[in-house]
């Protein structure tokens, strides 16, 4: 009954859209009767230059609730009181108008284009800035450009936007981790993560799902520490890519700054709105290997026939579903002059299509401004952003045994051999058939998804208070303060039952509790002031920050029966098989002074200069202080006399920059002496080094910033160079100290240098067509110099005969980081034995070279139509995943491989051995998103707008790459230093299909 009412639940959401269509289409409408105080004005609204009707733009009378929207005509009607004074008009895009009512009845309004939005307000930093002043490399995608689609984190939404971000989905999982690289890696240790800042509130960044080690099942996958966020909300991103434009954030900014704003209220009527989708996800790719029937012809061919079973059996279909989404998203909205407000809730539903995995997200939030005093002098922010994840993990880690992960067992699973015998009972270690034992078998992939149960509960809360005070005309002090609490809850069972040589007749329980608390006050002055010619922009703060973790893991084995899960029956293990642990951050506070100043000359000429001083507690004694300056200038030359007017030049601005900014992304207490509690001792685990400081990134950049033919065509082109110093590292204690580690500063550089390339041109726009096409490109070089120690083994490779210690990459002099050092693959002799290359060289590179992202939108009437490519190029990824389950050594053990392998001649006892063999190109490009829409405009007098959407997601990949995804990156770290492009038995990634429903009242 549960499965028929889930299967019948997408399509109760589906059916009842027509009939709610045709109500709202045929509702009567309502009578309203106009009294003596008021009279109905009426109009159009249409485009200046194309003079074509606009649907969709509001109308306000200023200073009250009353307003409308044009209908699908471009037309509008508002009953107004007597003496309501002035008409506001605006629309996004459109450079908001300002209309005189006097005795006016009829009005016929003309908007004006602002393509290029030259005075758009972007979000800086403690502030915002109009992009025509900007000097820094920012870019900003807002809601009309964000990938659509099942997005369950913001970052989703912006893939493939933005020239220079390189955003890694490390696993096909909902809600799953990933890498989110701004213009390449800058560090080793202190990771590559950009610094997240939600509504003026800095995120601590770390993962807030609860790690659980597992035995032989491995340490299972985090998950992204954005997902409390529905991308509902979010109405912009802005990425701070340079030092100019970070710098601002001191000792957290050499990764760039990603600016997360979410949607505000706005002055008018209360508007409801309220979004509908269900969707369908299936498996995008599977692994090449042999079906039952080809199977067995393999084994005839190997002479290994003791190996069939007698029947056939798909592991992958039978690990893997056709997963169901159900999204649904309401907001409120509305205000005064002096208020607004916005209320949000969300409901996200999505299984993977790993059977039993999936998540399960509630959000809601609210913000709200108010306006006191005369003149408006104080005014007061709201916000609060609170969420519930349930997260249903599958038994897939980064590092588990081969036997241990459910890929890797549905891989090798032989597929002449059912998964329940006769009597209904689970085939594990040992099949018979008539009469004799088919051996070699691999973990039964369906016994561990029924024996293994994780779930998380994950819930956050983020909240915000503002206070700004006018003091003069142009002084500004603003109070804010933000706070973040997230607290996980996650538990982990694997019945006795299991065959697996850890588990079985023992059992595993995991509980795993963690919290993270953070808390910003901050302070800001801020003096705008015009001159004759001269802009100015002054901005002071001082910042406190205070970030805080606790960890709490019970786990247990041994239990005397499996009906009952080990999590509820943990006194149940005799002691000795229980272990507690728990944990407590050190101090871990930063205190900032901080200062900008943004001149303006003339508008030709446009500087900034920016301090920042942090005094953290991670840093050693004799570095209290970190100091971040940074400098750029901007001319822009379109405002020059010897550019004639009438040139097709609209815009043209030459930026230059310079700037140091801070990584200290390292443990609290790192620089400090340090203990740790085991079973009735304490031991010192970290040595003291007072001169330990923080990550120092120095950049260069050179940009230009141009529109032709009245904003038709718009873009920019820069170059950028990053120097990143005193890396910094963990290292074994110099002898004779105890056997404990210490932090350090390795003097080594690591450089990025690139060119990003982004350009926007409007190819048709008319009165019923309106086409854009986006394209941004980077091309990248990442290089680790004047290092002089010793190698930096990571990179490990996991599976049958490559044991725990087989590496792949490393860190060394002159090279790219993580490049790929191993065996060169030779080919077969004669005999089918591998041949390898006398000894290990320098074979390839993880990080791309060169990333691109491809845009289009197409207007026709109320139709629309969307998509977004994104691809990378010049690198390689290690497939793990055949090094260690698709092998010859694995067919001659009875489990699965490749057709080439089974058909083919290579010899049955080749080893297992890292090399150039599974190292493939990993050049792709990916349809990442593309969704056809239709507005139905204004329904009867119920619905202002009514749009009815159909997307699909990852619909096809070009790669010749043959795993799973080219875009993958499993943690294969050795020791804490990361890994990069690296894919072993993933969650594999999903294709997804979404229809839609948004309605606004």
């Amino acid at each position: 009954m549960n499965k028929f009412i889930r299967l019948l639940a997408p399509a109760i959401l589906i059916g009842w859209w027509p009939l709610f269509l045709w109500g709202a289409a045929f509702r009567q409408p309502e009578l309203r009767y106009v009294e003596n105080d008021e009279r109905v004005i009426q109009g159009v609204v249409r485009d200046n230059s194309e003079n074509h009707s606009m649907p969709g733009v509001t109308i306000m009378v200023k200073g009250t609730n009353t307003g409308t929207v044009t209908d699908v005509d471009g037309s509008f009607q508002l009953t107004v009181e007597d003496d309501a004074a002035v008409l506001v008009v605006s629309f996004v895009g459109y450079i908001t108008k300002e209309l005189e009512i006097g005795n006016q009845s009829n009005f016929e309004i003309f908007l004006d284009q602002d393509l290029q939005n030259l005075e758009e307000v972007v979000v800086v930093g403690y502030g915002t800035a109009r992009v025509r002043d900007l000097t820094g490399a920012v870019s900003r995608v807002g809601e009309r450009d964000f990938n659509k689609g099942i997005n369950v984190s913001p970052d989703q939404m912006i893939q493939g936007k933005v020239a220079g971000v390189d955003i890694v989905n490390n696993s096909g999982a909902p809600g799953g981790e990933v890498t989110f690289r701004i213009r390449g890696a800058s560090s080793v240790r202190s990771g590559n993560q950009p610094l997240f800042v939600v509504d003026g509130v800095p995120l601590d960044g770390r993962n807030t799902k609860p790690s659980a080690t597992a035995g032989e099942l491995g340490t299972t996958e985090g998950s992204n520490p954005l997902n409390f966020l529905n991308p509902n909300d979010i109405e912009t991103i802005d990425i701070l890519k340079d030092a100019s434009a970070t710098a601002i954030y001191g000792s957290r900014g050499a990764n760039g700054v990603v600016l997360i704003t979410t949607k505000k209220g706005k002055a008018g009527t209360p508007t409801m709105n309220l979004q509908v989708q269900s969707g369908v996800s299936t498996l995008a790719r599977r692994p090449d290997i042999m079906d039952g029937q080809t199977f067995r012809q393999a084994l005839i061919h190997r002479e290994l026939q003791d190996y069939d079973g007698g029947t056939e059996v798909d592991a992958f279909d039978a690990i893997t579903r056709t997963a169901l989404t159900n999204i649904i998203n309401f907001s409120v909205t509305g205000g005064s002059d002096k208020s607004s407000y916005r209320l949000s809730a969300g409901y996200h539903d999505q299984q993977g299509i790993i059977s039993g995995s999936g998540i399960k997200k509630y959000t809601a939030s609210y913000n709200s401004n108010y306006k006191f005093l005369p003149d408006d002098r104080l005014q007061l922010d709201i916000s609060v952003i609170a969420n519930n994840n349930v997260e249903n993990g599958a038994p897939i880690a980064e590092n588990s045994n081969v036997n241990g992960s459910l890929v890797g067992n549905a891989i090798e699973w032989n597929p002449t051999v059912p998964f329940r015998d006769a009597q209904g009972n689970f085939v594990q270690r040992v099949y018979q058939e008539n009469g004799r034992n088919v051996a070699g078998l691999p973990t039964n992939p369906m016994a561990l998804l029924a024996y293994y149960h994780d779930q998380s509960n994950i819930t956050s809360v983020l909240g915000s208070l503002g206070l700004t005070y006018k003091i003069v005309e142009g002084l500004n002090y603003r109070f804010n303060v933000g706070v973040n609490h997230v607290k996980g809850n996650r538990t982990v069972d694997t019945s006795g039952d299991l065959f697996l040589s850890t588990i079985t007749d023992l059992g595993l329980g995991v509980v795993n509790t963690s919290q993270l608390n953070s808390s910003t006050i901050t302070h800001t002055l801020t003096y705008d002031k015009e001159f004759a010619n001269l802009r100015m922009n002054a901005l002071g703060g001082y910042e406190l920050q205070d970030y805080r973790s606790y960890t709490h893991n019970i786990t247990a084995r041994g239990f005397t029966m499996f009906d009952v899960r080990g999590t509820d029956i943990l006194q149940n293990p005799s002691r000795d098989n229980v272990s507690v642990n728990s944990y407590r951050d050190p101090t871990n506070q930063i205190q900032s002074y901080f200062g900008r100043v943004n001149l303006n000359f003339s508008d030709k000429f446009l500087l900034t200069g920016t301090m920042r001083a942090d005094g953290s507690t991670k840093f050693g004694e004799n570095n209290k202080y970190g100091y971040f300056p940074s400098f750029a200038g901007a001319w822009v030359i379109s405002e020059e006399d010897f550019i004639p007017a009438a040139s097709k030049i609209s815009n043209l601005k030459l930026r230059f920059g310079w700037g140091q900014t801070g990584n200290q992304e390292f443990p609290a207490g790192a620089s400090q002496d340090r203990y740790a509690f085991g079973l009735q001792s304490l031991s010192l685990v970290n040595v003291a080094n007072p001169d330990l400081r923080w990550e120092t990134t120095e950049t260069y950049n050179l940009g230009l910033d141009f529109s032709f033919f009245n904003y038709k065509l718009s873009g920019s082109i820069e170059y950028f160079d990053k120097a990143t110093k005193d890396l910094l590292f963990q290292l074994p204690a110099i002898q004779p100290a105890p056997a404990a580690q210490y932090w350090t500063n390795l003097p080594a550089t690591i450089r990025n240098n690139g060119l990003e390339l982004m350009l926007n041109t409007v190819v048709k726009e008319s009165q019923n067509i309106s086409w854009e096409i986006g394209l941004n490109a980077t091309y990248l070089r990442n290089q680790l110099t004047n290092y002089t120690g010793a190698p930096v083994l990571t990179g490990q490779i996991n599976g049958n005969g490559l044991g725990g210690g087989s590496n792949s990459q490393r860190l060394e002099n002159e090279q790219p980081l993580y490049v790929f050092k191993m065996l060169e693959f030779l080919g077969f002799d004669e005999n089918g034995t591998a041949q390898y290359s006398d000894g290990e060289k320098f074979v390839g590179n993880p990080n791309p070279n060169f990333l691109l992202g491809v845009n289009t939108s197409l207007d026709y009437k109320q139709f629309n139509f969307s998509m977004s490519m994104n691809g990378a190029f010049g690198h390689q990824v290690y497939n793990n995943t055949a090094n260690a389950v698709i092998t010859a050594a694995n067919l001659g053990l009875g489990r699965n491989a490749s057709e080439t392998i089974g058909l083919g001649n290579e010899n049955l006892g080749n080893a297992n051995v890292v090399s150039t063999r599974f190292l493939e190109k990993a050049d792709f490009l990916r349809m990442q998103y593309a969704t056809v829409s239709y507005d139905f405009g204004p329904v009867g007098n119920t619905f202002s707008n009514i749009r009815m959407s159909l997307t699909g997601q990852n619909l096809f990949l070009l790669t010749n790459y043959s795993g799973f995804d080219p875009e993958v990156n499993t943690n294969r770290g050795v020791g804490g230093v990361p890994s990069f492009g690296i894919e072993y038995i993933p969650y594999p990634p999903a294709r997804n299909f979404m229809l839609g429903l948004s309605a606004s009242f």
